[in-house]
C-alpha cells in the first residue's frame, strides 16, 4: 500500500458556528451518551487523531468508532443547528455500529447498508448490553444486509425510505469507484436541503482511499456538470467529513 498522499483542493466553504443553548446542551448529553458507548468498544478510544492508512495488510487497532471526536462533535453540531432530523441513511456500520448508535440519539429513523450479518447480531447484542434490554425492534433502526452496489439492496433501501431522508452518511468501501457508486445510488434519496456527507474526506491512498479525488470532481463539477459547494470538517490529517446541502 502506498503511502497516503497530498488530498486535492476542494471548493468549499467552512462551517459557520452555530449554537444555541437548547442545542449546546442536547449535543454535550449526546456527546457524553456516545462517550460511554465508545469506552465499552474495542480500545476505549476514538480513533486516534494521528490515524495512519496500514501498509503491508497489517491490522489497525481497534478503535471504539472509527471517528476523530472532535470531528464528529462539530458535525453533530451543524446537524442540530439545521433541526432536520427525520431520517438517515448511512452506508457501512463499521466495526461496532458506533455511528449508528450515535445518529439513533439524533434521528428519528435510522437505516443502515452493511454486508455482513454478523457485524450487525453483535451491534444487536452491544446494544443490550448498553442498555440492559433489547431495544432494536422499537422502530427505530433498519438494517439492509448486502453490498451496497447488489440490486437487492438497492431495491430494499429504497422500499425503507420511501419518503426520503435528511442525511445521506457515505462511510463503506472508500475507493473511488465504490464512492461514486454509492453516491449514485442513493443521493437521489436524500430531500431538497437535506446533508449528504463523506467521511474519511482527507484521506488519498491509491487504489485503496479515493474519497478526495471524487470530492474534488464532484466539487468542480466534473462528474454531472454540477459544481457542488463542500464544507469540510477537517481536525486530522487522514480523516475529516465533507458534506454539501442538497438543492
Amino acid at each position: 500500500m502506498k503511502k497516503a498522499g497530498t488530498a486535492p483542493a476542494l471548493a468549499t466553504r467552512r462551517a459557520a458556528p452555530r449554537r444555541d443553548l437548547s442545542s449546546g446542551k442536547r449535543l454535550q448529553a449526546i456527546m457524553r451518551q456516545l462517550d460511554a458507548w465508545v469506552a465499552q468498544r474495542g480500545n476505549g478510544k476514538y480513533e486516534s487523531t494521528t490515524f495512519q492508512p496500514m501498509k503491508g495488510y497489517m491490522i489497525p487497532d481497534d478503535a471504539g468508532i472509527q471517528q476523530d471526536r472532535g470531528e464528529i462533535e462539530a458535525f453533530v453540531e451543524r446537524l442540530l443547528s439545521r433541526g432536520r432530523l427525520s431520517s438517515v441513511l448511512e452506508v457501512g456500520l463499521g466495526y461496532y455500529g458506533s455511528t449508528h448508535f450515535l445518529w439513533r440519539q439524533l434521528f428519528d429513523r435510522v437505516m443502515t447498508i452493511e454486508k455482513s450479518h454478523e457485524r450487525i447480531r453483535a451491534f444487536g447484542t452491544s446494544m443490550r448490553s448498553f442498555h440492559g434490554r433489547w431495544v432494536l425492534d422499537d422502530g427505530k433502526s433498519a438494517f439492509i444486509i448486502g453490498m451496497s452496489n447488489e440490486t437487492g439492496t438497492v431495491v430494499k433501501t429504497y422500499q425503507c425510505a420511501a419518503d426520503g431522508i435528511d442525511l445521506l452518511f457515505i462511510d463503506g468501501d472508500h475507493q473511488y469507484g465504490s464512492v461514486l457508486t454509492d453516491w449514485l445510488l442513493y443521493s437521489p434519496l436524500v430531500k431538497p436541503g437535506g446533508i449528504v456527507a463523506f467521511h474519511d474526506a482527507v484521506m488519498n491512498v491509491d487504489g485503496y482511499y479515493g474519497v478526495p479525488e471524487f470530492l474534488d470532481r464532484l466539487s468542480r463539477g466534473a462528474i454531472d456538470g454540477r459544481p457542488r459547494t463542500l464544507e469540510r470538517i477537517v481536525q486530522t490529517p487522514n480523516m475529516g467529513i465533507a458534506f454539501y446541502e442538497q438543492p
